[in-house]
């Protein structure tokens, strides 16, 4: 059944393969239609989500980062105090997300809430000293702008967003005089959980949300829904302006194509359909082509792919009809086998011998004539029937048979030796096949008995050995 597919798939007739090769094309571009067009509303589902998250963080970050103006509002009406700080922190830090509040007059915090939890650590903390959100601080001083920093790790070991916002106040000397800033923290990823990303994940998506670290000017994935990077090209990516800085929300199919059931049973249907006009195409075709193979294993010997016995009967008997109807020479049944053959399976085993068997009918066929028959008789004996030949050559012919066997080593992988061959000739007299083998198979006999590896020619008048 195996041989039998494989013949299937390797022997198609061209009218069969043309017919399939069109109809896959056809089916391939309606494929191609269908899913790509599935493709680009998912793309269109993706751009209206990543639309609403940026808008989404960019909404929840300013509003809890714009509580700072109360602060600022109050410093500047008291002229520089911080007496309101404790009543108006708790206000403004009523939301779960807000980490802390801080008072930072020339850049070094005074004030913090709350005081019982994380204010302690900041007390002291020098924005334009410290390496980490220095750069920001600065940022903030000089535009006289919100900045945003983070996220990074606090002294504390909490994950954090801050904004610093610069506050002026006017004294009786100096208009505008920088004061110091205000900064609030706000815990991350908490601050996101308003945004849920995470709902990504259930609309098909994977996320990944970045910026430029203005500390090391190198790319930080800032949130992530995967444990290593995707460098497909089939993402959507769309930046999150947030004061100072710049995010970026990237986001693509966690599925591919190919991973949606219809996908692939549209793709198993096309297939389908075009094995069926393969198969159509090809059952006629395929009918004579089983025929013709059959018929050849019916007449050749499966090892060494010569005739076997019984194809070379009928053709003798064919051959045999047309000399007698053309009134020509019977010709000669040369019959020979390897000697002590045994020998060689038993030493090499059963697989070098076959590969001998092989090797003798190739080197035998490379000798004789086209129009000469060739088969194996049985085991490691075979027959030839020479026509249109005289005596003497085909006593030369067989010699060349002969030599072409123990004059050249037999090599197989590591294995090195020579073969000789015993040969026996007999010409056909009266069209009787039957007693030109039975001759031919008694010279065998005498070369076996006269030592093997010769060439011995027996007729009716007992023509010497040779």
């Amino acid at each position: 059944m195996k041989k039998y597919i494989q013949r299937i798939f390797t022997n198609f007739s061209t009218a069969a393969i043309l017919s399939f090769i069109c109809s896959l094309i056809v089916c391939s571009i309606l494929s191609y239609v269908i899913i790509y067009n599935g493709l680009k509303v998912e793309r269109l589902q993706a751009e209206q989500v990543i639309m609403e998250k940026t808008y989404r963080i960019s909404t929840v970050i300013s509003r809890l980062l714009y509580k700072t103006n109360s602060l600022s509002a109050m410093i500047i009406q008291s002229g520089g105090s911080t007496d309101e700080f404790d009543r108006l922190a708790p206000l403004i830090a009523n939301e779960p997300a807000i980490f802390n509040i801080l008072l930072a007059p020339d850049g070094i915090v005074t004030k913090a809430y709350p005081m019982t939890d994380n204010g302690d650590a900041f007390i002291g903390w020098n924005f334009f000293e410290e390496s980490t959100g220095s750069i920001e601080a600065v940022t903030a001083r000089e535009t006289g702008r919100m900045v945003l920093a983070g996220p990074f790790i606090s002294i504390q070991g909490s994950e954090l967003l801050t904004g610093r916002l610069p506050v002026y106040i006017n004294t009786d000397t100096e208009r505008n005089k920088f004061w110091g800033l205000v900064s609030i923290g706000i815990s991350f990823p908490d601050v996101l959980y308003e945004v849920d990303l995470e709902a990504l994940r259930l609309k098909g998506f994977s996320y990944e949300l970045w910026r430029i670290n203005p500390d090391t000017n190198e790319k930080q994935v800032i949130l992530s829904s995967y444990e290593h990077p995707y460098t497909s090209s089939q993402f959507i990516e769309k930046s999150v302006s947030l004061f100072n800085t710049e995010w970026h929300l990237k986001i693509w199919p966690i599925r591919r194509w190919y991973n949606y059931p219809h996908n692939i049973l549209l793709l198993l249907a096309d297939f389908v359909l075009c094995l069926l006009v393969l198969f159509v195409m090809q059952n006629n075709y395929e009918l004579k082509r089983v025929k013709s193979s059959l018929e050849n294993i019916a007449r050749t010997d499966p090892l060494t792919g010569i005739f076997n016995r019984r194809h070379f009967m009928d053709l003798l008997h064919m051959s045999l009809e047309k000399a007698r109807r053309f009134n020509r020479n019977d010709g000669y049944i040369i019959l020979f086998d390897l000697d002590k053959f045994k020998n060689i399976n038993d030493t090499y085993g059963h697989q070098t011998g076959d590969k001998v068997l092989i090797e003798t009918a190739v080197r035998i066929n490379a000798i004789i004539r086209p129009y000469d028959l060739f088969a194996r008789y049985g085991g490691e004996e075979f027959i030839l029937y020479a026509s249109e030949i005289d005596k003497n050559n085909v006593i030369a012919m067989v010699e060349r048979l002969r030599l072409s066997l123990c004059d050249h080593e037999f090599i197989f992988d590591k294995l090195s030796f020579t073969v000789t061959s015993s040969f026996g000739i007999a010409p056909i007299i009266d069209h009787d096949v039957k007693k030109a083998i039975s001759c031919a198979d008694k010279a065998l006999y005498t070369a076996k008995n006269r030592g093997r590896n010769r060439t011995v020619f027996e007729d009716e008048q007992k023509t010497p050995v040779l």
